[in-house]
């Protein structure tokens, strides 16, 4: 291992075997505490947290997720899909997704609207992005859930930051935890899907293993609430996204990923 540490691969692979494995939302959210979902787009939520959601709501613990950016790159040569329709859809998949989690698609979702593949990063439009979050949070949660840094996405690089940004504004014993997603493509390659060169991380990793095994039903169903992004619905571009079957696989493996991060 060099001293700047070791691929992002091994290390993802490493916290895989080697986190502790938990099976109940104490050990993550504390005897209280409820979850904030931070979801770059419209499924993100689902493919990363889907069984925590549907943990806390059968715990009866608060949850909430924002989506941040309103995931109309998805699909940008549809003319029958034009932005505002796509859009639309989107956030009707969003709201189905939660309710087959057990969470009230009126009240624990809220969205930020942001432009899908341009969420800021910085200035005053990150700024923005940062106080839009904490409104839309709604109470202090126990825990912050934002994607991996170093998902090999810049919504999802950015979500990230907005959230680490928002962090210090809630009560000091809020915590921080990202879930990867396109991430997890460094240990597990998904044919077709391109990686930057890995990021080198410190070992080890820390964090928790959540064992959705009894919620991975209600997980599927609502990744496959987003019918946009795991079917043919939108026909007229060839081009447009489509979730690939390794990364579903992923997302439906018998744990959830908690990796601990620093707003930092």
């Amino acid at each position: 291992m060099s001293e700047a540490g070791v691929p992002a691969g091994t290390w993802l692979r490493a916290a895989e075997r080697d986190l502790p494995l938990v099976d109940d939302v104490v050990a993550l959210l504390g005897p209280d505490g409820g979850a904030l979902v931070v979801a770059p787009h419209p499924d993100d939520e689902s493919l990363g947290c889907g069984g925590l959601l549907a943990a806390c709501a059968a715990a009866g613990r608060p949850a909430r997720v924002v989506v941040v950016s309103d995931g109309a790159g998805s699909h940008p040569r549809s003319r029958a899909w034009p932005r505002d329709r796509l859009v639309a859809q989107r956030q009707a998949e969003a709201r189905a997704a939660v309710a087959e989690l057990g969470l009230d698609p009126a009240r624990d979702i809220g969205f930020l609207g942001l432009s899908d593949t341009a969420v800021p990063m910085a200035g005053t439009a990150f700024d923005a992005a940062v106080a839009a979050l904490r409104r839309a949070a709604g109470p202090v949660p126990g825990c912050v859930f934002a994607p991996w840094r170093h998902d090999p996405h810049r919504d999802h690089t950015a979500s990230f930051a907005i959230a680490a940004a928002a962090l210090p504004t809630w009560p000091p014993e809020t915590r921080l935890f990202a879930y990867p997603v396109w991430g997890l493509a460094f240990a597990h390659p998904i044919p077709g899907f391109p990686l930057p060169p890995e990021p080198l991380l410190p070992m080890p990793p820390r964090g928790l293993r959540l064992d959705v095994a009894r919620h991975l039903a209600a997980k599927r169903r609502a990744v496959m609430a987003h019918a946009s992004q795991v079917s043919g619905l939108i026909e007229d571009d060839p081009g447009g996204f489509r979730l690939p079957e390794a990364a579903l696989a992923l997302a439906f493996r018998p744990f959830e990923l908690f990796l601990e991060a620093e707003a930092g």
